[in-house]
């Protein structure tokens, strides 16, 4: 039986000199970057005339970074879908948050089920949904999952979530870290330390400053007393003279 010719490709090809690279846009707009925040990917090349195929590998941001990023699933799944006036833009996506979302929201309310079940079963106070888990019943059911509010906050537009600023969204920064809101960050608490020697630093600064003001009034009011003891003193050797 005759094998399959494959000598019909030329020679020195290979799958890397059929891709190249593409840009890509997500809904987040901003003054820097007006078509949605870039994100570069590998794409096959297209044939003359056809439109641009959809990315080989995971999607990469270009030019920009984030605090966090979405998983690539919910990524790759927006990508090549027609945009609303039913125009096929392979170019532009939208970020699946509300999967993402709900996915989260789904998981935590299974994790804190188990954590119910394994706390009564040990005979410790159950978890209320939404509460801190305790180290211990966390050694059983282990670290809860990430918590809904990024991407809620990402789907909201905000601003350092999206990395379109530097000023830390502190609640949030805390989530990422440590998937809690009330456990200080590493650099958070060293900020608050720096905050407490400052303010420390002024009080002292004020209390020095009224001391000295203190003193001084303290000075002005003695030499007064002094001048006025003085002027006694004259008046009764002017009086004794006279006598």
């Amino acid at each position: 039986m005759a094998s399959k010719n494959y000598g019909a490709q030329k020679a020195g090809w290979s799958q890397a000199d059929q891709r190249s690279y593409a840009i890509f846009y997500d809904q987040h707009k901003s003054a820097k970057f007006p078509q949605g925040r870039p994100w570069w990917a590998v794409v096959e090349r297209a044939a003359e005339g056809a439109a641009m195929p959809g990315p080989v590998g995971e999607l990469q941001p270009q030019g920009w970074d984030a605090p966090w990023l979405p998983n690539a699933e919910y990524v790759a799944r927006s990508v090549g879908k027609s945009t609303p006036g039913s125009v096929m833009d392979t170019r532009h996506f939208r970020i699946d948050y509300n999967s993402m979302i709900a996915d989260r929201k789904r998981a935590l309310r299974e994790y804190y089920d188990r954590a119910v079940l394994e706390a009564v079963g040990q005979g410790w106070e159950a978890p209320n949904y939404g509460d801190p888990i305790s180290f211990r019943l966390r050694a059983i059911v282990g670290v809860p999952p990430q918590s809904p509010k990024i991407p809620e906050a990402a789907l909201a537009e905000d601003p350092w979530i999206l990395g379109f600023s530097n000023v830390e969204n502190e609640s949030l920064a805390r989530l990422l870290a440590h998937g809690m809101e009330d456990i200080a960050t590493a650099p958070q608490s060293e900020k608050k330390v720096d905050e407490m020697a400052e303010l420390k630093a002024q009080i002292a600064a004020l209390v020095e400053r009224d001391r000295a003001r203190d003193a001084e009034s303290e000075a002005k009011a003695q030499a007064a007393r002094d001048r006025m003891a003085k002027a006694r003193s004259g008046k009764k050797t002017h009086a004794a003279s006279a006598g």
